[in-house]
């Protein structure tokens, strides 16, 4: 009997070990096919992220052609700018030293391009000497111009007016002035002329001044070519010309009046003035 039971109770233990060694195995497997899942999601993962590094050196390789070749660009754009540069200061180089050679202000060039010179280039240097030298007797011949001498217009005066020399041009001596009850120089003549006879001018020239003399009384003065000057005295208050307006010769300016203070009580006449280089000159003789 006892002998049974231990058969027994061994049959227990090891059904109970086999069922043990089921689980445990069991167990074991599953670990196992875990343990692989885990590599498997890890080899994906280290492929994943090593296609992402391998994308990530492909742009940056891309990104470090691209820089390359922009920098390429711009050294080539920038060599070719510094060309045109060089070419254009060349260029204004030459035609500066081209327009010193063949053009001068006091002569017109003359057409040297019969002159025949070797294009040899060991014969360059004295093909060079040879043009400098035509364009030298070119220049030497054309400078020798002769220029007419500037004529003088000659000044040819005529009368302000028609009439008889009331008063000499006396700077030297006295003459005896009615109004002044004096004796006095007299710096010009006087012409008789009535009242409102008409006053022109004794040649071309310009408007210097109008204005009422204090002695003289209306004045108007016309300055000439040559350093001549004319004046005429004693006239009207209502004249025909301004300053500043050109007259010809002969040209009607006022009218004899009696506005002269200083020569009130002599007959009506013009007093007439000429100066010459602001120098006064005797005007008795200068009409023609």
């Amino acid at each position: 009997m006892k002998i049974k039971m231990e058969n027994i109770f061994k049959n227990i233990l090891d059904k109970f070990k086999v069922n043990f060694n089921k689980k445990d195995e069991q167990a074991k497997v599953i670990k196992f096919s875990k343990v692989s899942e885990d590599i498997k999601l890890d080899e994906v993962q280290d492929s994943i992220n090593n296609s992402r590094v391998r994308k990530g050196a492909a742009k940056v390789e891309a990104k470090e052609k691209d820089k390359d070749k922009r920098a390429s660009i711009d050294r080539n754009i920038k060599k070719v700018f510094v060309a045109m540069v060089m070419l254009l200061i060349l260029t204004t180089t030459l035609n500066i030293q081209y327009r010193d050679i063949f053009t001068d202000e006091d002569y017109q060039p003359k057409d040297i391009s019969s002159v025949s010179v070797s294009s040899n280039i060991d014969d360059m240097s004295m093909d060079n000497s040879v043009n400098e030298e035509v364009v030298k007797a070119t220049k030497a011949e054309e400078k020798v111009v002769t220029t007419p001498s500037k004529v003088e217009e000659k000044l040819v005066f005529s009368s302000p007016l028609k009439g008889e020399i009331q008063k000499m041009y006396s700077i030297d001596k006295v003459i005896y002035s009615k109004t002044l009850e004096q004796w006095k120089t007299h710096d010009g003549i006087d012409i008789a002329a009535d009242e409102g006879t008409e006053v022109k001018s004794i040649e071309k020239g310009v408007v210097e001044s109008i204005e009422n003399d204090s002695f003289y009384g209306t004045t108007i003065k016309i300055e000439h070519k040559s350093g001549y000057k004319s004046v005429y005295c004693n006239l009207d208050k209502n004249v025909y010309v301004t300053v500043g307006e050109s007259v010809v010769k002969g040209q009607k300016i006022g009218k004899v009046g009696n506005t002269s203070i200083g020569e009130y009580l002599d007959d009506p006449h013009l007093h007439f003035m000429l100066y010459l280089n602001d120098e006064s000159v005797d005007p008795t003789y200068i009409f023609q």
